[in-house]
């Protein structure tokens, strides 16, 4: 009897733990980045319990890796990388992103720290960093995001 109880408890308490579970899929779109300066960051709920994440995610918190200029036998590269730290407060507003629903933030590209290192007309290929320290308060599985190279060519965007 005391191992059948003992039995019963051990699988109470893993699917006790397992209903708990914390998991966010993240994907990056760059389609409105030439026309409009917009990266967006889809943040989707994969877990069976509501997360609280943050309401807006900083352009400071996008950075822009590997800039290489694309000029034909030449290789002009930016690297700066800016280190971006956050002791108080970071995150102010929150919602509550239920299982199975997705948030959206719109990023403009012209807000990043590297943005003002890029001159007008110029086209460049980069890697997009996402810093996640910020995005939710609670310890989560995050993946889904890759590692593609962008193309992007500066223009004024008013």
């Amino acid at each position: 009897m005391k191992q059948i109880l003992f039995i019963l408890l051990i699988f109470y308490t893993s699917t006790a733990s397992g209903q708990n579970k914390c998991s966010l899929k993240l994907e990056s779109n760059v389609t409105q980045l030439q026309k409009k300066g917009i990266i967006e960051l889809s943040v989707t709920n994969t877990g069976n319990r509501k997360i609280k994440i943050n309401k807006d995610f900083s352009a400071y918190r996008l950075q822009l890796l590997k800039i290489r200029e694309n000029v034909p036998n030449k290789e002009n590269r930016i690297d700066y990388t800016a280190d971006v730290d956050c002791f108080a407060d970071c995150i102010k507003n929150t919602v509550r992103l239920k299982p199975g629903k997705n948030y959206i933030y719109t990023i403009p590209i012209k807000e990043t720290i590297q943005y003002a290192k890029l001159l007008n007309g110029r086209t460049y290929s980069f890697h997009l960093f996402f810093d996640f320290i910020d995005l939710t308060p609670e310890v989560c599985n995050i993946y889904g995001l890759t590692d593609n190279e962008v193309v992007y060519t500066k223009t004024n965007y008013e």
